[in-house]
């Protein structure tokens, strides 16, 4: 049975709409047939101000879920579970591995979450780790850890993680997307599409059992991706017969020119304080 659902932009790294603070990072506020959920928790440096002006109240919010463990969506968790109180928390078990990203002076920085496990259960998160797919309702899927079965979608190397004091390059294992079910069909919700948006939408359909994929909804990272990446990925978008692009965060501005000239009504950028309706 499928439902209808809201997603608003609560944080990104752009905005267009007075009152409300952009930053590099992404939250969504989604609402699905009862079931409200906050994706992601963005830096933390406008996730107060944009909940308060967007007249979301964070005490209502049924569960929080990570994209993945990268301090651009998990800063902001801290501020969330003090206006929230006590949240259910999802994520993948490698959320809370040492994350970093390399400088271009090749220095690493720490880009992990900026918080201990204990410190966030502390604040009143109730956290369940899976690296499967996790129901959240009878419409909205957390798909878990995505298979990579593309041939051009590879793994950033810009990204590190440190295991037994020595750095190697993170296959962001924890990089996972929502699955809603819509009237229209599938919606699929990235945080950063790490796992390739292409991977992520496949894996949409096989473990749905949906053909459907209407709309793709969040960050795509195809900031870095090259132009023979960017081309495949339209490609099979088109194939896919997606109608509705709505972009964030780690799209690029390249990207985005592409992805309008090829959608065109069907291309939205979609930046702090948008609201989409299915």
């Amino acid at each position: 049975m499928s439902t209808k659902t809201k997603i608003t932009v609560v944080a990104e790294n752009s905005v267009t709409k007075r009152n409300l603070l952009a930053e590099h990072g992404l939250s969504l506020y989604i609402e699905a047939g009862g079931y409200k959920l906050l994706f992601d928790c963005g830096q933390g440096l406008a996730i107060d101000t944009n909940l308060k002006t967007l007249k979301i109240n964070p005490g209502e919010i049924d569960a929080i879920a990570l994209s993945h463990g990268h301090n651009d969506h998990t800063g902001g968790l801290q501020k969330v579970l003090a206006l929230s109180g006590p949240k259910p928390l999802y994520g993948h078990p490698d959320i809370f591995n040492e994350k970093y990203a390399t400088t271009s002076e090749g220095n690493y920085r720490a880009n992990g979450i900026p918080f201990t496990r204990n410190e966030l259960e502390k604040l009143g998160a109730d956290i369940h780790l899976s690296p499967g797919p996790v129901q959240l309702t009878e419409n909205v899927l957390l798909c878990g850890q995505v298979p990579r079965v593309t041939d051009f979608e590879e793994i950033n190397l810009h990204f590190a993680v440190k295991k037994e004091g020595r750095y190697q390059p993170d296959p962001l294992l924890d990089d996972q997307a929502l699955f809603i079910n819509t009237p229209g069909g599938l919606v699929v919700v990235v945080g950063c599409s790490h796992s390739g948006l292409i991977n992520i939408l496949r894996y949409a359909r096989e473990i749905t059992g949906q053909e459907r994929i209407f709309g793709v909804v969040g960050g795509t990272h195809l900031v870095a991706a090259n132009e023979e990446r960017l081309q495949k990925t339209i490609q099979a978008l088109q194939e896919m017969q997606v109608e509705l692009v709505a972009v964030s965060h780690c799209t690029g501005f390249h990207a985005q020119v592409k992805l309008q000239e090829v959608f065109g009504d069907g291309f939205v950028l979609n930046n702090v304080g948008n609201t989409l309706y299915f």
